[in-house]
This record gives C-alpha cells, structure tokens and sequence, in this order.
C-alpha cells in the first residue's frame, strides 16, 4: 500500500471525457420550435381565412369586447352592402350599353319581402341613399318622427273636439254611430241622417275596439261633422292608416289573395270607368257642338224664314207696283232723255224715284210746283204702247194739278211710265 505522501509518477489519473456535442439538439430544437410557428402561425391563418360564424365563437368576457366584436361584424355586413350595391351598379352601366336588362337591388333580398317593401328598397337604391340596416334605420326614425309629429297634431285637433265622444264597442261601425247620434239626440230623420253621414270620409274600414267617435251637429246650419280619435285603443287610427298603406298588418294567405283579385278587378272597373267617363265626356262635348249648331241652324232658319217672307212682299209689291217718273220735256232734252224730235226718245238713263202700289192705289197726282212752273198745258205718256184714256186716265184740275188714274192694272202693273209735261 502506498503512501499518500509518496511520489505521484506512479499515480494514474482518470482519464478526461471528450467534450459534448450540442449540434444536434440545436437543430433539433430550431426544427421543433419551426413547427411550432407553423403550427400556430397556421391556426391563426386558418382563421384568420375561414373566421368561425359569430355564434360559434367563445362568448366575450367584458361588454367592451363584445361590443368590438359586434362593431366589426356591422361593419364587415356594410361592407358587404355596399359591394354588392356596387357590383350591382358596374352590370347594370354594361347592361345597358348593350341595351339589355338591368337587375335591381331588391332581387337579391326578395325572400320575405312584399311588393311594396321590394319598391322602397329600389327607390332607396334609385336615389343612391345607403340601403344598409344603418340607412334603413335612418329612414325608419325619419318616418317615426313623422309619426310623432302627425300624432302630436292629432293630439291638438282633438283637443278641440266637442264632448268626449263615443267609445267604439264590438260590432260597431263609424256609420252606424253616426246615425244614432243625429237621429237619438238631435232627432234627424233616418233618411237625413244617412244622407248626412255619406256626405263624410267615413271610416267603415279602419276601427277598433277602445276608439272614441266624436260629433259635432249644428241644426241651425244643418252642419254634421264627425272624427274618430284612439281613445284606450292600442293605435290610433293615423296609425291603422299608416299601417294599412305599409302592408304593416299581415293577412292570412287565403285573404291576401282575395284581396289581390280585388284590387285587380278594382283595377279594371276603374280602368272601364275612366274610359266611360272619358267616351260620356266627348259625347257630351259633341252633343253640345250639336245642339250649338242645331240652335244655330234655327237661328238661320229663322232669318231665313223672315228674309224669305220680307222678299217674298218686297216681290209682290214690286209686282204690283207702278213706277213712273215726271218732269218737263225740254229739262228731259237737256238730260238727254229726249233727243232731236219729241218721237226721238232714250230713257235709260230715267231712275224712275216714284211708284204706286196698285193693291193700295189707283190714282196719283203731278203738280205744277213740283217742277218750278205755274201751269202744265200738255201731257205725253212714254212708252207709247201705254194709251192715254185706256190704259190710264189723265185729268187736269182747276188748280193745275194733273190727276193720273190707272184704267187697266193688268196693262201697266210692273211698267215704267214717263210723263212728259208741257208747259205754257
């Protein structure tokens, strides 16, 4: 056994472990942790590109990340609004170059919707207003405000109404209340009260149970006015108007079909009543042109009657007329009535002023003063075929005044007979 206090050569010293490697395990451990970034780099990718539907995601612990949640959701939906909107518009600007057909907004959300929903949502789109739920919520509260508006309104009128009205029951109608109003408390005639009351807009249609009818009768101006308010009923009837013009109020489907065939045939009578109307109306504008000129007609018959008659007396006075014309023979050769010798005679330029009807008279005078003179000594009647003392009868009287009376009406009725007169 050796001392430890010996010399050390002979002691054999462990040998020394060659140092460790640690390469592997480097490459190992960059391999693992590459998998593991691929791995969650993957999940966060995968959902970043399939996102989980909103309902199945982990419910928010705070409402502020729930709120942010919901925010982006709203405004991942307007977006999408939106593009569809602009898709929407880039087919319909190419569609219509071509000439062909358009496709409008309401298309892609017809499920649910009804006829005139489909138009709002179209004219909204027409219009370029935002056809999000936030522009449709806009619009809702505009019509809302309306509501409270017209209703604040049909607060104050009814203020005014006198009494406070009759409530409406089961089976009550507007009419109906109407006309035991006039005919129990102001004791109107049944006929008088219908006629009354039809004078009015009604509301036959648009009734419900807890409203309240208001009326006012004035006997003294035969005045009668009547107005329904809510009264305890749940809406008032601006609303069940506004309701009913919204197609708010849903109908079975039995009744809505009905009531679109009505509204068809309402469609067609209306359509045959305005061309009814339109065909009375140009009857009536022809039978006035028609008896404008049946009355103008008359009116021509009349004159024409009167002119007929005046001209039929003028034609048979003329017929029995006499037309004669005197004067002295040598003033009938200054005139050139009378040429050369006394048998040299041209009477066309004679008017002949004076006649006598034959039916009335048979004798007519010429005196002296007619022509200037004091005393006629001689008288020569033109044409010659018309004889002195046959045909008509000359006298001369004391004073001077030559008396001519007709002898035979049938010789000289119509003739033109010149007096030639002879003067001392």
């Amino acid at each position: 056994m050796q001392s430890l206090f010996g010399p050390i050569e002979d002691v054999k010293l462990p040998e020394e472990k060659p140092p460790r490697d640690y390469r592997k395990a480097g490459k190992i451990a960059v391999i693992v942790l590459a998998v593991a970034v691929l791995g969650v780099g993957g999940w966060f990718g995968y959902g970043a590109l399939f996102p989980k539907k909103l309902m199945e995601r982990p419910v928010p612990q705070t409402m502020d990340k729930l709120l942010t949640e919901l925010q982006g959701a709203r405004d991942q939906i307007d977006g999408e609004t939106r593009d569809i909107y602009g898709r929407i518009q880039q087919f319909n600007e190419r569609a219509e170059q071509f000439g062909r057909k358009t496709v409008s907004f309401s298309q892609i959300f017809l499920q649910g919707l009804s006829a005139e929903e489909e138009q709002a949502l179209d004219n909204m789109v027409r219009e370029e207003k935002d056809p999000s739920y936030r522009g449709i919520l806009g619009k809702v509260v505009e019509d809302m405000k309306k509501i409270r508006e017209l209703q604040q309104k049909v607060t104050g009128l009814e203020a005014l109404l006198p009494g406070d009205g009759v409530e409406v029951g089961p089976g009550d109608t507007h009419i109906k209340l109407a006309k035991a109003y006039l005919t129990k408390e102001h004791n109107v005639p049944e006929s008088r009260a219908q006629e009354l009351a039809m004078r009015l807009n009604i509301m036959e249609t648009s009734m419900e149970k807890g409203m309240r009818v208001h009326f006012y009768y004035d006997p003294a101006k035969d005045f009668f006015g009547t107005w329904v308010s809510q009264g305890s009923a749940k809406r008032t009837p601006l609303g069940l108007i506004r309701a009913k013009e919204m197609r708010l109020m849903q109908e079975r489907d039995t009744a809505v079909a009905k009531a679109t065939d009505l509204e068809q045939k309402k469609a067609e009578l209306e359509e045959v009543l305005a061309k009814l109307k339109t065909d009375i109306e140009g009857l009536e504008a022809r039978k006035t042109t028609l008896e404008s000129t049946v009355s103008q007609l008359e009116s021509e018959k009349n004159v024409a009657v009167e002119k007929a008659e005046t001209t039929g007396a003028e034609l048979a006075r003329q017929k029995n007329l006499l037309f004669y014309e005197a004067d002295l023979s040598d003033r009938l050769r200054a005139r050139g009535v009378l040429k050369g010798s006394s048998k040299g005679e041209n009477m066309g330029t004679v008017k002949f002023a004076s006649a006598v009807d034959l039916r009335t008279e048979k004798s007519f005078t010429i005196r002296p003063s007619q022509f200037g003179v004091d005393k006629i000594t001689d008288v020569r009647i033109l044409p010659t075929y018309i004889k002195e003392g046959r045909d008509l009868g000359v006298q001369f009287v004391e004073d001077g005044t030559i008396q001519v009376t007709v002898l035979n009406e049938d010789v000289v009725r119509g003739q033109k007979v010149l007096f030639i007169l002879e003067k001392d």
